[in-house]
């Protein structure tokens, strides 16, 4: 089917066997034990430049996929991902891509291992990924936004794809379809993803696109997550007493180049799970991020982006774990010339 998708056939035959490939692009990495366990897919609709006529512009999916083939236990790594094809024909030369990823961060820890993105041609049977740095950023929904170096959005050509893939763990017990789903009629309609706090178990991709002449402003895939809880756990559903944390930071860091930070979580049992750095002065800007393990004794290293000049509020954040609870450093003000 792939040799025929750059011929010029009827524009449904050439979307279908577009979808197609865009669906099976990224269906099967070549390390993957299991496969991919994709939700729902959402597309936004053009006026085709050759024929004048509706046609799909850019079309969306997310999931997850877990190494050991079966629905992830508590702790163990799996893998979100989201990927996003402009298969239409736009007037314009391209579209501009910012994917949001809005799910409960609270249930979730992320491993030492970086983010995998690519941009590949549609039908291409050995699509490749990199971990060149990407910037981590509060969205316009107030999900983790992920962008270029700089925090501008990705371009992507007619017949292109963009694919990411994001390291997790669950810290608790994951419900999937147990739970309410984004069923929202502004993601439906495109104007905005649903609400997290509305959404149970799931995530949404929320990609913000523009510059094609779609007819949404958000392209909105979701998928139900799941995770086993520990063993005689109950599935999670009860009520769990968390340890107290205390969280400190100490930063060295410059206006023109990386800086560093040592993060201090204090609890017992030892902590572990997601730490972030914020700049409030730049609406919550990611700066550095990272994962504390056991054997870290709640100290974590990281390295801070560098800031620009002018004032910054640095806050450390630690989001907790199953057996302990979230906490934040004192905001320090800094100005850098």
């Amino acid at each position: 089917m792939t040799s025929q998708h750059r011929k010029r056939t009827s524009l449904l035959a050439l979307g279908a066997s577009l979808l197609t490939a865009l669906s099976l692009a990224i269906g099967a990495p070549a390390h993957a034990a299991g496969e991919w366990q994709d939700g729902s897919s959402q597309s936004d609709t053009i006026l085709d430049c050759t024929t004048g006529l509706p046609a799909t512009g850019v079309t969306a999916n997310t999931g997850w996929w877990s190494p050991t083939g079966q629905v992830p236990k508590v702790g163990e790594p799996f893998l979100l991902h989201g990927y996003i094809g402009l298969v239409g024909f736009p007037c314009s030369s391209g579209v501009a891509v910012l994917p949001e990823l809005l799910f409960d961060e609270t249930a979730f820890g992320y491993p030492d291992e970086p983010v995998k993105w690519g941009i590949n041609d549609i039908d291409d049977p050995t699509p490749t990924f990199t971990t060149d740095p990407v910037e981590l950023t509060r969205g316009p929904n107030g999900g983790i936004a992920i962008a270029t170096v700089g925090g501008q959005a990705i371009t992507l050509e007619r017949g292109e794809i963009f694919e990411f893939q994001v390291p997790v763990v669950a810290l608790r017990a994951l419900k999937g379809t147990a739970t309410p789903a984004p069923s929202c009629s502004e993601r439906t309609a495109g104007t905005r993803p649903c609400p997290v706090a509305t959404s149970g178990d799931h995530l949404q991709v929320a990609f913000k696109v523009g510059g094609h002449g779609g007819n949404k402003s958000f392209v909105t895939p979701y998928v139900p997550l799941f995770a086993a809880g520990p063993a005689g756990g109950g599935g999670g559903g009860g009520t769990v007493a968390k340890a107290p944390s205390s969280t400190s930071a100490k930063f060295k860091v410059s206006a023109r180049k990386a800086g560093r930070a040592t993060v201090t979580v204090q609890a017992s049992p030892a902590p572990t799970g997601r730490v972030v750095i914020r700049d409030l002065a730049r609406k919550g800007r990611v700066v550095a991020h990272g994962t504390l393990t056991a054997g870290q004794h709640g100290v974590l290293k990281l390295k801070v982006a560098k800031l620009g000049k002018g004032k910054h509020r640095l806050v450390a954040e630690y989001a907790g774990s199953a057996a302990v609870g979230a906490s934040s450093s004192a905001i320090r003000k800094i100005r850098l010339k």
